[in-house]
């Protein structure tokens, strides 16, 4: 238990550091596979195994809420004045654990190549097209405080799209936050314990949260070598961007 709680600290400090990617870590710590089976077929589950992935959940979710609350400030803080030594730990933490993700797979199967390389252009491809959108970052410091209703509709898409982010290795949430326009506010909302912003983007998070780990659960459970080599295609190239932009 205590080493899940950990584990979703750290998954919980990804999320909230824009370029890096929760699913990531959840791969790179092993868990990456029965936490999408635990949401995926929570609801469908017998009497045994809801109490058996409630626990699982139950432990991760902890964790990562741990994780945003507590280290919010210090990760603006540290990307803020840091930037280069806090991607740097980032890189050496994930480096030696590649390895364990497709261990026991065959990496000279054609498919899997094909995968692997397929992973890697997919996501220099979304990375580009989210640089093209977003233009420059997000000016710190410009947060919203008037809210309506149209806004927390907002909060609520911003939510499912960067859940489905958050759940795909490779891909940050809070990059997809930042292009939407909304990094810096949710962070304020985080670091002022703002409750009703929070539950419209909790929302959005619990639906994108079941659709997405539906689909993901099924690629690994029916092609899981396949999948988990377009996974680390998607991991080698967030690296390789990391490095770049340090």
């Amino acid at each position: 238990m205590f080493k899940n709680i950990l584990k979703g600290i750290g998954i919980g400090v990804a999320n909230i550091i824009p370029g890096v990617s929760g699913g990531t870590l959840a791969v790179v710590f092993g868990i990456y596979d029965y936490l999408m089976e635990a949401v995926a077929c929570f609801l469908t589950a017998t009497k045994e195994k809801k109490i058996e992935y409630a626990k699982f959940i139950a432990q991760i979710g902890v964790g990562a809420i741990i994780g945003i609350l507590a280290f919010a400030r210090i990760i603006k803080y540290l990307f803020e004045n840091y930037p280069l030594y806090t991607k740097i730990a980032f890189i050496i933490l994930i480096l030696p654990s590649i390895p364990l993700i497709v261990k026991g797979e065959n990496y000279k199967e054609k498919k899997n190549i094909f995968s692997f390389i397929l992973g890697f252009i997919f996501i220099m491809i979304f990375t580009f097209i989210a640089i093209k959108i977003s233009g420059e970052p997000q000016n710190l410091g410009t947060v919203r405080t008037v809210f309506s209703m149209s806004y927390y509709l907002k909060l609520v898409f911003c939510g499912f799209i960067a859940i489905g982010a958050m759940i795909v290795p490779g891909i940050s949430g809070s990059f997809l936050l930042l292009i939407l326009g909304e990094y810096e506010n949710i962070l304020s909302y985080i670091n002022g314990f703002q409750i009703v912003p929070m539950m419209y983007l909790a929302v959005g998070m619990g639906l994108g949260a079941l659709g997405f780990t539906k689909v993901i659960n099924y690629y690994l459970k029916h092609h899981r070598s396949v999948t988990l080599f377009f996974i680390l295609g998607i991991i080698i190239a967030s690296l390789i961007q990391l490095i770049l932009n340090i």
